[in-house]
């Protein structure tokens, strides 16, 4: 039996309510390396004002292969683009079912061959469209929804997650296939594939294993790399476009449990995030993680050097590797929040707080160090 996953996420709350080679030796860092601080260049975003500068709900962020930014806006629906100096240059879609309109969307991306994704889950579609912000299609190959949280990869590759569900087993599954897909709903190639209990009483489980389950990202080479969401291990996998493991990094760093606030804001959080999407009118049991995640989001620069985003501090630090998995040196952002999120590339770091203490959501654009 297939499974639709925005029909999923509608309807999990009324499903509650009834009930390779040899492998590169690890490589365990230490805090001794050069730590070094980040500064923000720019913001974009006020709370009043021109309502082109301004976010609903800011969910997702990335850049186009000429290096304008991406803003998806969860409450219009659409995406806001901005030039690199971050003037506004015009919205991409709008609430709706007709073409180029998108319904729930999770995800953007913007691809090398210049084509922007948008990961429209009510839709079972991405949504493209072409560097001129034009729309082009639905791509619509995959019967439980396209491979979310997409990104770039060689040519008009493009790396993602793929979520599918076996119901017909005596224990209903989930599935998931890390992998970069081009032109067919089967990957090119796998870098994981996996399976995990599908339990239609443990919400908070169903979530993190379809959503919160990996952080991921590749380089224009091919070259992919992930870290499994986890409060319990900091470890980043990297392989090499042919599949081959180029290393498997862990790093020594205590556990920290999350305040009593943050537990507060981060439940506040999903049951916005729910109604958004349409889950209103039953209720919302989400159990947070005691413990704050040890990797928040990884992402590669324009000198091929692999940055992993620490969950850990609420003054966020970047642990940056090459590619052989050697630690070249940490930087530091500092401006607390516990709720930072990141998208890294080759042009900068761009980061948002999903519940900022002002009540209003800006986006930071921060320049890498010359290092």
């Amino acid at each position: 039996m297939k499974v639709h996953f925005g029909h999923l996420l509608c309807l999990l709350p009324m499903l509650l309510v009834h009930g390779c080679g040899e492998e590169p030796e690890t490589s365990a860092m230490d805090d001794a390396a050069e730590v070094v601080t980040l500064s923000v260049s720019r913001t974009i975003g006020v709370e009043m004002g021109d309502s082109t500068n301004s976010f609903g709900a800011m969910t997702d962020v990335c850049r186009t292969v000429d290096g304008d930014i991406l803003v998806l806006d969860q409450t219009i629906c659409g995406v806001k683009v901005f030039g690199s100096n971050g003037e506004y240059i015009c919205q991409i879609g709008r609430s709706g079912s007709g073409p180029g309109e998108i319904s729930m969307p999770l995800y953007v991306t913007g691809l090398n061959d210049g084509r922007i994704l948008v990961n429209d889950v009510m839709s079972n579609a991405y949504v493209a469209y072409d560097s001129a912000f034009d729309y082009i299609e639905n791509i619509s190959l995959w019967d439980n929804g396209p491979p979310i949280q997409a990104c770039p990869a060689a040519d008009s590759g493009f790396a993602g997650i793929l979520v599918e569900f076996d119901m017909e087993r005596e224990q209903p599954m989930i599935t998931r296939t890390l992998g970069v897909f081009t032109h067919s709903k089967e990957p090119d190639i796998s870098f994981l594939e996996d399976e995990v209990l599908f339990d239609f009483t443990d919400f908070t489980g169903v979530l993190r294993s379809m959503i919160y389950s990996f952080n991921i990202t590749a380089d224009p080479r091919g070259r992919f790399f992930y870290s499994p969401v986890s409060s319990e291990t900091y470890e980043v996998f990297g392989f090499d476009s042919d599949g081959s493991r180029l290393f498997h990094i862990t790093r020594e760093i205590p556990p920290v449990e999350k305040t009593r606030q943050e537990i507060e804001d981060e439940i506040l959080y999903i049951e916005t995030w729910a109604e958004r999407i349409g889950m209103q009118g039953v209720v919302i049991e989400w159990n947070p993680d005691p413990y704050r995640d040890f990797v928040k989001a990884i992402g590669v620069d324009g000198m091929e050097r692999l940055w992993v985003t620490r969950g850990t501090e609420l003054e966020p630090v970047f642990d940056v590797y090459d590619m052989s998995g050697a630690h070249l040196f940490s930087a530091r952002l500092p401006i607390e929040s516990s709720s930072w999120k990141f998208h890294i590339d080759r042009f900068g770091i761009l980061g948002w707080e999903e519940d900022p203490p002002e009540g209003y959501q800006k986006l930071y654009v921060i320049d890498f160090p010359a290092v």
